[in-house]
């Protein structure tokens, strides 16, 4: 699907998985919250690679750094290495059917995640176990609905 491409989508897309991202949910809950701004970093990347690139993630990750109260830089070096893994396969990944593709989302959001808890745990001493993987399935889970949405996000605003 070759679509016009639209800053205001890319914008509105973004703000909305940052406000997804910091509303107050209860602590049973946030193990489950997946990762919207990844989920929309990686839609753009794959709709329009040519436009949206690293340093948009570069860009989104200091959004993330800032929004999650973490050390800077955490998330920009996180965002940056899914946004490289995308373009790197965006050609076969785009390819893939749905259930393919959000396979393909829990192991990037799975390896963002491995990095921003590897560099968490070097640079504060925490450990968070394994738990982000729940992070990363839930974002998978996710994957077919941001599609959908976006998609007509983009529909519309044409």
């Amino acid at each position: 699907m070759h679509s016009r491409f639209s800053w205001l989508a890319v914008f509105i897309s973004f703000l909305a998985a940052a406000v997804l991202e910091i509303v107050l949910l209860p602590d049973s809950f946030l193990r489950f919250r997946p990762e919207w701004l990844s989920l929309i970093l990686i839609y753009w990347l794959l709709r329009h690679p040519e436009s949206v690139g690293i340093t948009t993630a570069v860009f989104f990750g200091l959004v993330m750094d800032i929004i999650s109260g973490s050390t800077l830089g955490v998330y920009v070096l996180a965002y940056s290495v899914t946004a490289y893994l995308v373009l790197s396969m965006h050609q076969r990944l785009k390819m893939f059917p749905v259930i393919q593709q959000s396979v393909v989302v829990f192991f990037l959001v799975s390896i963002q995640l491995m990095f921003v808890y590897l560099l968490s745990m070097i640079l504060h001493g925490s450990d968070g176990g394994l738990s982000y993987l729940w992070l990363a399935l839930t974002s998978a889970l996710v994957w077919p609905l941001i599609l959908i949405l976006t998609d007509r996000l983009v529909l519309f605003l044409r």
